[in-house]
């Protein structure tokens, strides 16, 4: 496997999706500790270039997937061309999968400001996945919070609050989901299986624009796609504070 990337000084490994597929099979049956995954978006890699905490947070994960055509595009620009995009929701679909598979219980911990509430989206985990044990849970501030049986008992752990905040409590709480393998920060990807959101058809998300059709979904998304379409690839190329 050839070396990881370096993006915005975060570390993107340089991995085909067979090869991905390969090492999160490993991780789920690699004792003891949880693993930390990461799926990044040019987004978010702007958001880690200002704030060298986050980026420390990022630079500390098990595995962070390049989840985005701009940061494909600019490391083929750094001469660097990362292998495969593997985008966050054809991640959560491999996952469940694989729970399927692994008889694994699954917990999906969401924001308050959810599009999906969890009812929603345990309903549409069990539909297209009727043989996993699949639970979605809102996040309450608190120590309380953690004694919970679900998530004590939670072995894949999706987190849907967006970034920072989710790769930033992952880092933070990974410790108190003691029978968690795999802990990974999903954005807004279940909106996509409840039907909340409709994806880009598959001929816009090769050729990379993705972010054509979400504008035209969600108009108010101009500023972060401007921030990932814009300054992203100014800021990756000039590495400036842009």
């Amino acid at each position: 496997m050839k070396a990881a990337a370096k993006i915005l000084d975060v570390r993107i490994e340089n991995f085909s999706i067979s090869e991905i597929k390969e090492k999160i099979s490993e991780m789920l049956n690699d004792e003891p500790r949880q693993k930390f995954v990461a799926t990044l978006n040019p987004e978010i890699l702007l958001k880690a270039h200002r704030d060298p905490n986050y980026k420390k947070i990022l630079n500390s994960s098990d595995l962070n997937i390049c989840d985005g055509f701009g940061i494909k595009m600019v490391s083929c620009l750094k001469k660097n061309c990362l292998k495969a995009r593997f985008a966050g929701a054809d991640l959560a679909d491999f996952l469940l999968d694989l729970a399927a598979r692994e008889k694994s219980k699954v917990l999906v911990v969401a924001s308050k400001d959810s599009l999906s509430k969890p009812e929603e989206i345990e309903r549409a985990i069990s539909k297209k996945h009727p043989d996993i044990s699949a639970k979605s849970i809102y996040f309450s501030a608190g120590q309380e919070w953690f004694e919970n049986a679900i998530i004590k008992s939670a072995e894949i752990v999706f987190v849907n609050f967006g970034a920072p905040e989710q790769e930033k409590f992952i880092f933070e709480n990974k410790a108190k989901f003691p029978s968690a393998k795999l802990l990974v920060g999903v954005g807004g990807t279940f909106d996509f299986l409840t039907g909340k959101i409709r994806r880009a058809p598959r001929w816009m998300r090769s050729i990379g624009t993705e972010w054509l059709w979400r504008l035209i979904q969600e108009p108010k998304r101009f500023r972060r796609i401007w921030n990932a379409v814009a300054v992203f690839p100014a800021a990756a190329l000039l590495k400036e504070k842009l």
